[in-house]
C-alpha cells in the first residue's frame, strides 16, 4: 500500500464516521412551526356544555347517576355510577383495589425517600 492510498482510506473512513444529515422538508417546517398550531384545537365551552346534558339525560332515564370525588388518600378523582335511588356504587373508576395499591405505592415511595435523606 502506498502513503497516497493509506491517506484516501484515512479520508473515506473519516467521511463514513459522520453523520449524515438528511434534509426533510416536513419535518424542518414542523419543527419551526410554534407548538401551538401543532396541537388538536380546544374543545368549545358550549360544546362540552351540551355532550354533559345528553350524559346526564341518558344517565337519568336508565335511573343512573354520575358522582365525581377526590379520593384523600391518593389525590386521584374518581368517578362512580351510582343507582339513583338507592345511592348503590354500581361502577368506579379507578376500582377501590387501584385505589388501595396506589396509596400503598405512595406510602413506600415516601418511607424510601425519608430513609435516603
Amino acid at each position: 500500500m502506498k502513503i497516497g492510498e493509506a491517506t484516501t482510506i484515512e479520508m473515506k473512513l473519516r467521511n463514513a464516521a459522520r453523520p449524515q444529515q438528511v434534509e426533510v422538508p416536513a419535518a424542518r417546517a414542523a419543527a419551526t412551526e410554534p407548538r401551538q398550531t401543532r396541537s388538536a384545537p380546544p374543545v368549545e365551552i358550549p360544546k362540552i356544555e351540551s355532550v354533559t346534558r345528553q350524559i346526564d339525560s341518558y344517565l337519568r332515564s336508565i335511573n343512573r347517576s354520575l358522582q365525581f370525588r377526590l379520593d384523600q388518600a391518593t389525590g386521584q378523582m374518581v368517578v362512580s355510577i351510582c343507582d339513583a335511588e338507592t345511592g348503590e356504587v354500581i361502577r368506579q373508576v379507578p376500582g377501590e383495589e387501584a385505589l388501595r395499591i396506589a396509596q400503598r405505592i405512595e406510602h413506600q415511595l415516601s418511607t424510601m425517600l425519608d430513609e435516603k435523606a
